[in-house]
């Protein structure tokens, strides 16, 4: 949560009206590979270097992610010049001076050169080695342009141009950030509705500390742990608790044993509620998401969930 909070800090605020660089034409979708390890989502991305060859790499997929961002040692072999360094939580971060041309498959990806980001003295976008590897990051604003497919259980990712899939699944709405295409879904526990940012970059289902402990006072026989416990473990930033709640409801599908970890009372009320079109008290994560397919039809605020 954290390293997403510092990208967006860097990133969206200050953006408003920029349009995003437009490739010349290219075909409408494209299906690749899922990557999906530690329950987190990777696709291979192929860059353009300054001298016209090619250099594919993977990268996280991350609906909740703030900028599109390069480790520092891919930025120097594509050739990108790098600008103005600026620093947030201990992290610095580089701005693009040059072109960053990057495709899906065929498909070239709508990228806005001022929310490109390079992470200054970092081979890895992930917090640890231990929570997974990727030279970049494909985040929500550029995703959002986009009609998306996560379809965890067989394994695909595509991403189409609005309008040309025909969705398939249970619908369910899916509010999303105007600036940064964060998108929001709800997760039902004993009755009870929590907005959540739908959130494919992190590994763990998250919400404020202020929800667990009400379900802690609640549930005092619900398993509970100090800190990150058990998959938990490879999420990163500041977690307090970890809580493993023993059922759930996304939509109208009934959820198994749910584990969920909790971050400062504030995080998601006020920093990341003034991100989202509408307040949130959580993130649901791949812990959850890798069971589903999740369509995200973002152009009519659309998501459609199904599962073997």
């Amino acid at each position: 949560m954290l390293r997403r909070i510092a990208y967006l800090l860097l990133i969206v605020g200050g953006l408003v009206g920029v349009p995003a660089l437009r490739a010349q034409r290219t075909p409408d979708s494209v299906t690749v590979p899922l990557m999906v390890e530690g329950s987190r989502p990777y696709v291979m991305v192929t860059f353009q270097r300054a001298d016209g060859s090619t250099r594919a790499t993977r990268m996280l997929l991350d609906t909740g992610g703030g900028g599109f961002l390069l480790t520092e040692p891919l930025a120097r072999e594509l050739g990108v010049t790098l600008g103005a360094t600026t620093r947030e939580e201990g992290q610095a971060f580089a701005s693009v001076t040059s072109p960053v041309i990057a495709r899906l498959g065929p498909v070239a990806l709508a990228l806005n050169p001022e929310r490109i980001a390079v992470l200054v003295g970092r081979d890895n976008v992930l917090p640890t080695a231990a929570a997974g590897h990727a030279e970049g990051m494909l985040p929500g604003h550029v995703l959002a342009q986009y009609h998306v497919v996560f379809d965890y259980p067989a394994r695909t990712f595509t991403l189409a141009a609005p309008g040309i899939l025909t969705p398939r699944g249970t619908s369910l709405p899916m509010k999303v950030g105007n600036k940064s295409g964060f998108p929001r879904t709800e997760l039902q526990v004993e009755g009870a509705t929590y907005a959540m940012l739908l959130d494919t970059g992190a590994s763990f289902t998250m919400v404020s500390d202020a929800v667990l402990k009400t379900w802690g006072q609640r549930h005092p026989e619900w398993p509970r742990y100090p800190g990150a416990y058990g998959e938990a473990a490879t999420l990163g930033g500041q977690t307090l608790e970890t809580m493993l709640l023993p059922q759930g409801k996304w939509g109208p599908f009934t959820l198994g044993e749910v584990g969920v970890t909790s971050q400062r009372e504030g995080t998601f009320e006020r920093y990341m509620s003034g991100i989202m079109r509408t307040s949130i008290v959580g993130s649901l994560a791949g812990n959850v998401l890798k069971a589903f397919r999740v369509e995200l039809d973002y152009a009519h605020e659309r998501l459609y969930l199904s599962r073997p």
